[in-house]
């Protein structure tokens, strides 16, 4: 994809030998362009990618000095010398931007095979610039948090979302574990609250791609990641790592609960719906438990003399006491002014009773001190299962009759 223009130059004497490298064919996605001169020059140094410098005949430490002593840009020199200069130059410390030296005198496939093999090493470092700027391009342009990991813990390579995240620079991340990037401090590591290196161990360990829900503390915020982990393998195939992705689904998880609460629960009180009573109630298979069902009495006659506003604050009134009296206890509206409350657990037939008719009372005491709610008062009934496999719309209907029977004592009363 990248298309590279080489400058090279062409220092000192030896007119054959540049003839055949400038003839050379360029290889894919290179272009070449040739300076020459018998002596160093300034302006040309500056404009070559690639120096070719023939030191026979010339000063080499001259040449040397004006070669090395212009370094506004990164450029490969390639040094050719005779035998007796070659074996001069192998001694010395040579700077970094000394790339090869060939010697001299050379055939012309021994040319042929150096020029080819230096054009694919330059070309092999421009496809891993390539492949680095398209690496970089892509990590650092997605909202979602990547590393790279040594399998020690120490971060290798971060992308711009990471450092977002954790408030630092790649280079105060890189190298570094995630006590400090994350600002972790050992008690806070002990409560298991913050993300950590179990999971990188357990990625190593089963070597394959795994996926994990961790939670981190971003800026002064707790934030859910769900994070895919995948190994990193050595030359010799054994783990050298991980990598991981995280996206943040906090507001996902937020939506989720949200949609979930709203599934189980009643929009006008709060309390659990008809379809989460008997989820629950399921979930507790052979658990013993009682249910309490609940009327209102009068209900009707709030509604029709006060209006609905007055009714719908009668359910939540009712709410609030169900909600004192059974903190411990599932509390649910099957609808209209229909209650539920399901208390887990063993109890004996007179407790039952004795908690219905202690409900039943307090309900009631709330009632009459609210001027429009002195009519009404709570017909419950109850209903014990002491094991599984027990049908629940028969236990619900045994506290409804046992509710009914309730309700037609109080009118033979009156």
């Amino acid at each position: 994809m990248y298309h590279c223009h080489v400058c090279f130059y062409l220092l000192g004497k030896q007119p054959g030998f540049y003839d055949f490298i400038k003839k050379s064919e360029p290889l894919a996605h290179f272009e070449h362009e040739f300076l020459e001169s018998e002596e160093p020059e300034r302006e040309q140094i500056d404009r070559a990618d690639v120096i070719f410098a023939n030191l026979q005949g010339m000063d080499v430490e001259k040449v040397l000095a004006h070669l090395t002593a212009y370094r506004e840009k990164e450029r490969e020199i390639i040094l050719i010398a005779d035998k007796e200069q070659t074996a001069g130059l192998v001694c010395k410390d040579l700077p970094d931007d000394i790339a090869d030296i060939w010697s001299l005198p050379m055939s012309e496939e021994e040319l042929h095979f150096r020029f080819l093999r230096w054009q694919r090493l330059y070309k092999k470092d421009k496809d891993f610039w390539q492949t680095r700027n398209f690496l970089d391009a892509t990590i650092n342009h997605v909202p979602h948090l990547i590393w790279y990991k040594d399998k020690e813990g120490a971060h290798e390579k971060v992308n711009q979302s990471f450092c977002k995240a954790v408030g630092k620079t790649m280079e105060q991340i890189e190298g570094r574990g995630h006590y400090y990037i994350w600002d972790i401090t050992p008690e806070e590591y002990n409560k298991g609250e913050y993300v950590c290196m179990e999971s990188e161990y357990e990625v190593m360990e089963k070597k394959e791609t795994c996926i994990f829900d961790e939670s981190v503390k971003i800026g002064d915020e707790m934030r859910e990641l769900m994070t895919y982990k995948t190994p990193l393998f050595d030359l010799d195939g054994s783990v050298m790592g991980t990598v991981g992705v995280g996206m943040d689904v906090t507001q996902e998880r937020l939506y989720e609960q949200m949609i979930l609460n709203n599934a189980n629960t009643d929009f006008q009180t709060g309390l659990y719906n008809r379809r989460y009573v008997y989820q629950f109630m399921e979930q507790k298979g052979e658990a013993p438990l009682t249910v309490f069902f609940l009327d209102l009495d009068n209900f009707k006659e709030v509604n029709d003399r006060y209006g609905h506003q007055e009714g719908d604050r009668l359910l939540l009134v009712t709410t609030k006491a169900l909600k004192k009296c059974m903190p411990d206890d599932v509390i649910a509206r099957m609808g209209g002014d229909e209650f539920l409350v399901i208390r887990p657990g063993e109890i004996a037939e007179t407790e039952m009773e004795d908690k219905r008719k202690w409900l039943q009372e307090q309900l009631d005491m709330v009632y009459i001190k609210d001027k429009h709610f002195g009519n009404v008062s709570a017909s419950i009934g109850a209903a014990y299962s002491e094991k599984g496999n027990r049908d629940i719309d028969l236990l619900i209907g045994e506290a409804d009759s046992f509710m009914y029977r309730v309700k037609n004592e109080k009118k033979s009363r009156r």
